[in-house]
């Protein structure tokens, strides 16, 4: 038997429930792995309150690393003992949990599970937005909208690293912990951010990453340049208003997407390996991580709907 925290319908984080299920032997191309630490990400919560499909009932969770107990028929290059992390898997909250090999990236030795679980999704995610969504260069300057965000502070210690000039935005309480990451803060409901951020990108900055959404997209639109790019990755105060026939016409790209389906196969192994020797060269500086036990995932989600979180979330089993 395992623990798992489930939810059988729709609803706020109350509807996260702790049970016991059976797990048995994996199948034909999975593993079963014994997990060290799970995360809790923004997506999590969108499956639990319906804001995406999900059917019901489900056992939470999209991320999570730990050792693998077993391995099934057709599994190659992993054993029993082996340290492995993944990015997307629904059903991540449970003690122990059959998973497909595929997901799986091999763990190094110097990256613990807690910090695989606890920035896989939001690194890999930061690594799409620099290499895939847009090749980001050096001597390019960037706005980030929710600089201050989990995946928005990542990538912005990332663009910084490869060279850009970072202008982030968040909400003014906590632009103080963005100051290592970007070369000017800007509080994101400042009436005239459009205006301050063209002060520091005269000519328009060269590609936004949106992770607000509504709140702050015409400051997004009249920050860009004509011919620039605008990547849409996050949405935190709901969907924008794009027009899309204004933007063509200045030549405005409008890019999205998501890791789950753009860091798979080849492109996981060599984006998490970039990922983890960043870590390591301490590019991100510290990984604050901000531990829950497994039982207290609706404490989590509470968390981080009340934004009172403080590091990188996750779940202990």
């Amino acid at each position: 038997m395992t623990k798992v925290v489930k939810f059988h319908r729709h609803g706020p984080p109350s509807v996260l429930q702790v049970e016991d299920e059976q797990v048995g032997a994996p199948g034909p191309g999975q593993v079963r792995l014994r997990h060290e630490a799970i995360g809790v990400n923004f997506i999590d919560t969108a499956f639990r309150s319906g804001s995406f499909p999900m059917p019901v009932p489900a056992v939470a969770g999209v991320q999570g690393a730990g050792i693998v107990e077993a391995v099934g028929p057709g599994v190659t290059g992993l054993s029993p003992g082996d340290r492995v992390g993944y990015l997307f898997a629904p059903g991540s909250y449970a003690e122990l949990r059959l998973v497909d090999a595929g997901v799986l990236v091999r763990l190094p030795d110097d990256i613990s599970s807690e910090t695989a679980a606890a920035i896989m999704t939001k690194g890999l995610t930061a690594w799409m937005g620099v290499h895939a969504l847009h090749s980001l260069k050096p001597g390019e300057t960037v706005l980030i909208q929710g600089a201050t965000s989990g995946v928005g502070s990542l990538l912005a210690h990332w663009a910084r690293h490869i060279g850009a000039t970072v202008i982030g935005t968040g909400s003014a309480t906590k632009l103080a912990g963005i100051s290592g990451a970007v070369d000017h803060a800007l509080a994101s409901d400042d009436p005239e951010l459009a205006a301050k951020i063209r002060a520091f990108a005269p000519n328009g900055v060269d590609v936004v990453y949106e992770f607000v959404g509504r709140a702050t997209f015409e400051a997004s639109t009249a920050a860009v340049r004509d011919g620039g790019t605008i990547i849409t990755i996050g949405a935190a105060s709901g969907p924008p208003a794009i027009n899309q026939a204004e933007l063509a016409a200045r030549g405005v790209r409008v890019a999205g997407g998501s890791a789950a389906q753009s860091v798979t196969g080849k492109v996981l192994a060599d984006a998490s390996a970039e990922l983890f020797d960043l870590v390591r060269k301490r590019v991100f500086g510290t990984i604050e991580i901000a531990r829950y036990p497994l039982a207290e995932a609706a404490r989590a989600h509470e968390d981080i709907a009340a934004r009172r979180r403080e590091g990188f979330p996750i779940l202990v089993p």
